[in-house]
This record gives structure tokens, C-alpha cells and sequence, in this order.
């Protein structure tokens, strides 16, 4: 396993390893796996200090990309079953234990901690030691929190019995305040919960058996054809492209009043030219269910011969289809590539043909890459504007049980993917239709669920306050920063741009440096920010503008050296030139050269 940077580290080997690392993490970005396939693996304790490699014959030997497991009682039988979490697809994989139980017991454990003896509520980091009335043997196992890669084991403390050991003389439990306590008068083949300071269990209500069905899923044969159907419509920005003759045409418009294919074709692409005689030929059956085709050439957007309009035209002709066509452009081209990266976890760059079906209203359904077959857009069609169920039901390939029913959409990402493209419209508009659906006050932070919205919503707030200030709206950047902040007071990037907005605007009403060194000394109170430079150049910068001058020169100083230490040039000038500014007494205006943390 590699280190992990110690930012606290001021050495030029440092600088290296942290531009490998990043460059790591963008090749990760374009879709490569971390480290190659690493395969999950079994081994046996064969009790004589060694262990025997069984991934084969347990099953295990799968070709997944594996990263985290949970082990958990799944299907309530009394032994354990696997999960697994992959990289590559399939994502999760389900592992039944149909190993024959031979006679063997078992018992299963719950732990209820008492949080005024300095233990966790779930009994995290408490012990668990079993013994039985055959056998010296003991046994221990620990309650941990987390057992890998986004990956959470089951808290019931589960042991295999033999069949000679189903009599349980005595279970200790060594809570995590460190008091240990005795539990007994507990029989095997059930479940316990184990309350600290009670020194009695309470026997849990058997679960019913789950039957699962014998046989894996079949998911057909790998295509060169990728069909995304999105478990929850997106909301597609203003889109737009100009006819052959070079008029100006709106795709929004258009899905306002009916259901539109877009088409993304090239002049070379042979799959183009087939799939657009097909949709001609079908051109009755699309009018019937309400769609409008949109066929846009892209070659021009691409290295080579460049092809006019009119050369797009005949070859569209060509190719037998009589419909709406045109040119896109590189703006739609990137909103389109948003849209996806919005919905979709890994994503590569479009091939061509790529088509993308778009509800009545504006509502992007389903993506094509690669050529679609008509019947399959008609029969993705009639599934539009079905119930929230019809729709997850439609997103996956194979039947199953949806643990809920609604997944709501995430405005940061899209948004985010917008800004990446300079669209900062089609940002703003994301963010403002979810807080009209979802924006309410601040709830209680100790309640999970409402703590999860209110991180949320938080960040909701501060993303548009970014759009804003990119706006030049400093005012309305203000109030986002601030709201940001009453759903998470300890938000660092909110807390970063607003110190940063405070200390630099050139708006009176807004600039405020007693404020803004306010807001920048409580950031730097979180944990593990003590060394980031962007977020030191934030502090000198509310010293600056609080006229604490010595404060500021001796924090980008600071600056400076880490930036030197990790051999990051690029802006080192930059704080230079502030350095300068700050020795002679001068704060800084620049609300437009915001750091980032």
C-alpha cells in the first residue's frame, strides 16, 4: 500500500508524489481501474500458522474488480452470506452460503451500549468473548465500524458453532468504556441483544427464512450497443442547434410539445447511415407514438476535413432520411455529455451514433450509445411518463426488489458538470427547480435524516452562491454563503468563499473585515486544514482586510513555503505579489480570484 501524503512534510519528494497522485486520480476519472483487476480472495486457517488459498472452490474467483465486503445473515438460515462490492460491473454481487451445516449451532449477538459510561449507543469497539461447556476454546470478536471500501458488515456478532458446543457456558462482553460485564442463561440457534448494565439478555424475535430462487440472472449476451434508461428523468438544460441553412432551432421548444430523438451522426459512420434509413422507414410508427427525430451532424466539431452544412445536407439525403436535421455545436455537444455525466457514474466520451430520447416536457429518458434498433426506442416510449415504480423498473435489465422508490436527483452534480462548461444559466436554473421542490429550514442535526438534508441543502445553497459570484453578484452570493451555512455552520467551502468574499469585495455592503476574519479563524479550527494553502490564503486575506497586516505577510509567508515544499510553481507568484501588498499595508480586492480549497 503507498503512503499517503503528510502535508506537514516540506520536501520536493512530497511535491512528486502529490502530482502522481493527482494524475492518478484523473486517469481513475476517464474510467481505468486504480490498481488492475484485484480479484476477491478466501483463504483457510489450516490452524498450523499458514493459510490455504480456497478463492476457487468457494467462489470467490470472480472476474469483478473487487473492493469491499459485508458480512451479514442475509437470508436468516443462521450462517452468513457475503456481499460484495466491485468496481467494475456488476457492482454489488450477492454470495449465498449453501455450505451443508453438518449439525453445527450457532448464536448471534446485538450490543446496546450505554452512552453515559462513555460507550457508543450500537456498541461500537465493545468485545464480545464466548465460551461453551464442551470445549476450551474461547472466542472473540470485536464490533467494528466499517469493514472496507464503502462497505458495512452486519452489527449482529455472529459464531459458528460445532455440534458438540451447542450448550453457551458464559458470554462477556468488555464494553468500549472499558467496563466488562456477564451475560448467561443463553441457548444456541438464536439471537441475543446484550444491554450494558442490564447482566441480562433479551432474546430477539426469530426472523422468518428467506427462499431466494435457484440460478443466477441471465443479463443476454454483451452488446456493442449501451442502453441507459434513467431510474429518474432528468431535467435537460435550453437546448439549441441550427438547421442546414444555418436558422437558429430550439430542441426545448420542440420537447415542450412532444417527445424528440436526438440523433448525433458523422458523414463516415456507416452504423449512422443504417440507423437513419431505419428511422425513416419507421418514420409512420415514430409519428404515431408522438416522436420527433433530430439528426445534427458532428464532423465539423472533429480533427480533418471540415463539412460544410451542405455537404451534411446531401450526405443526410443520402442516407434516405427526409426529417428535422442540422449541425450541433460544441455547446450542445457538452450539455449533452453533462446530461450523461449527471446520470451516469463512469462515463466515456460519445461515440457516434449516440441518441438521446427526450419526454414530452423536456425530461431526458434514456441514452443510446451506439445504434439503436427502432423497436426499442418506440417500446422506451411508451414507458414515458409512467409512474416513479414503471420507471426503476425499466432502468435495470433483470427484475428484483427496489430497497426504496425514490431516488431524488443530485443538483450539485449537475450543476457542477454545468459550471465545468461554463454554462453558468443552465447551473443556476438546476439549482433553483430543486430548492423549489425541496428547500425547507434547517432541521435538527442530530436526527440522521435530517442532518443528511441539511448537508445537503447546504450545499445547494453554497453551489449557487458560486454561480452568483461568477455572475458578479456579489449581494446574492452573500445571502447563498450565509444560508449555506445555517443548514452546515462548519461547511469549509462555504466558510472559504465567504471569508474570501468578506475580505476582497469592492462592494462596501458587502466587504467586512472583522467579519471576515471571523468566519476564516473558525475554519481554520477544523481538523486537517492547517496546511492547505488556499484556505491560509483565505486567513491572510481577512488579516489583510481587517488591517491586521503583520498577521497577513506572516500567513502568506506560510503560504509560500508549503507551496515551495511541495513544488507547486504555478502559484507561487500569485502570493508573491500578495506578500508584497501586505508588507505595505495594502488589502487585497480581487472577489474574482477566489482560491479553492
Amino acid at each position: 500500500m503507498s503512503q499517503a501524503p503528510e502535508t506537514t512534510a516540506k520536501t520536493e519528494k512530497q511535491g512528486k508524489y502529490l502530482t502522481a497522485f493527482s494524475e492518478l486520480a484523473q486517469r481513475i476519472r476517464d474510467g481505468a481501474s486504480f490498481s488492475g483487476r484485484e480479484r476477491h480472495c478466501a483463504f483457510l486457517n489450516t490452524g498450523q500458522g499458514r493459510f490455504a488459498d480456497i478463492s476457487a472452490v468457494s467462489g470467490f474467483g470472480l472476474p469483478s474488480d473487487g473492493r469491499g465486503l459485508a458480512i451479514t445473515d442475509w437470508d436468516h438460515d443462521g450462517d452468513l452470506d457475503l456481499w460484495l462490492s466491485n468496481r467494475s460491473a456488476p457492482r454489488a454481487q450477492f454470495l449465498q452460503n449453501r455450505i451443508p451445516p453438518q449439525g453445527s449451532g450457532w448464536i448471534a449477538f446485538r450490543l446496546q451500549g450505554d452512552p453515559s459510561r462513555n460507550c457508543p449507543q450500537d456498541g461500537i469497539g465493545s468485545q464480545v468473548e464466548l465460551v461453551t461447556g464442551n470445549s476450551p476454546q474461547r472466542r472473540i470478536k470485536t464490533l467494528h465500524a466499517g469493514n472496507g471500501l464503502m462497505s458495512q458488515s452486519s452489527k449482529w456478532l455472529h459464531f459458528g458453532l460445532g455440534g458438540n458446543e451447542r450448550e453457551v457456558s458464559k458470554v462477556e462482553v468488555r464494553w468500549a468504556g472499558g467496563v466488562t460485564e456477564e451475560f448467561s442463561g443463553l441457548q444456541s440457534g438464536s439471537r441475543w441483544l446484550l444491554v450494558q448494565g442490564s447482566g441480562q439478555a433479551r432474546p430477539v424475535k426469530q426472523r422468518e427464512k428467506i427462499s431466494l430462487p435457484e440460478g443466477g440472472l441471465d443479463l443476454g449476451e454483451p452488446t456493442e450497443v449501451a442502453r441507459i434508461r434513467l431510474s429518474q428523468p432528468l431535467r435537460i438544460p435550453e437546448l439549441t442547434y441550427r438547421d442546414f441553412s444555418g436558422q437558429p432551432r430550439s430542441i426545448t421548444d420542440l420537447a415542450n410539445r412532444k417527445a424528440v430523438l436526438i440523433n448525433l451522426w458523422a458523414t463516415w459512420c456507416n452504423p449512422c447511415a443504417a440507423e437513419l434509413e431505419d428511422f425513416e422507414k419507421a418514420r409512420a410508427d415514430f409519428a404515431k407514438e408522438g416522436v420527433e427525430i433530430i439528426a445534427l451532424n458532428v464532423d465539423h466539431l472533429g480533427p480533418g476535413d471540415q463539412v460544410t452544412p451542405a455537404q451534411a445536407a446531401r450526405a443526410l439525403a443520402r442516407f434516405g432520411f427526409r426529417g428535422n436535421g442540422g449541425m450541433a455545436d460544441t455547446k450542445l455537444i457538452a450539455l449533452l455529455e453533462e446530461s450523461i455525466l449527471a446520470s451516469v457514474y463512469r462515463h466515456h466520451r460519445m461515440p457516434v451514433p449516440v441518441s438521446f430520447l427526450i419526454d414530452r416536457g423536456g425530461w431526458l429518458s434514456a441514452i443510446y450509445k451506439g445504434p439503436v434498433k427502432v423497436a426499442q426506442v418506440l417500446a422506451d416510449r411508451k414507458e414515458l411518463g409512467r409512474s416513479p415504480e414503471a420507471a426503476l423498473a425499466a432502468a435495470v435489465p433483470f427484475p428484483g426488489t427496489w430497497a426504496q422508490m425514490h431516488f431524488p436527483g443530485n443538483p450539485m452534480a449537475i450543476s457542477a458538470a454545468s459550471l465545468e462548461g461554463g454554462y453558468l444559466a443552465e447551473a443556476r436554473t438546476t439549482l433553483l427547480e430543486f430548492l423549489e421542490k425541496h428547500d425547507t429550514p434547517p432541521g435538527d442535526p442530530k436526527i440522521p435524516a435530517e442532518h443528511q438534508r441539511n448537508m445537503q441543502l447546504g450545499g445547494v445553497h453554497f453551489q449557487l452562491g458560486e454561480v452568483a459570484l461568477l455572475e458578479n453578484r456579489e449581494t446574492e452570493a452573500l445571502a447563498s454563503y450565509q444560508l449555506s451555512l445555517r443548514y452546515n455552520p462548519r461547511q469549509i467551502p462555504a466558510l472559504n468563499s465567504l471569508a474570501w468574499l468578506r475580505a476582497t469585495s469592492s462592494d462596501p455592503n458587502v466587504r467586512d473585515g472583522p467579519r471576515a476574519l471571523g468566519h476564516a479563524t473558525f475554519m481554520m479550527q477544523a481538523p486537517g486544514v492547517s496546511e492547505n494553502p488556499a484556505l491560509l490564503g483565505t486567513l491572510a486575506a481577512a488579516y489583510a482586510a481587517a488591517g491586521k497586516f503583520p498577521e497577513a505577510a506572516n500567513t502568506t509567508t506560510r503560504v509560500i513555503n508549503i507551496l515551495e515544499s511541495r513544488g507547486v510553481t504555478p502559484e507561487l507568484a500569485r502570493h508573491r505579489e500578495r506578500l508584497k501588498l501586505y508588507q505595505e499595508g495594502t488589502a487585497l480586492s480581487l472577489s474574482r480570484d477566489k482560491p479553492a480549497p
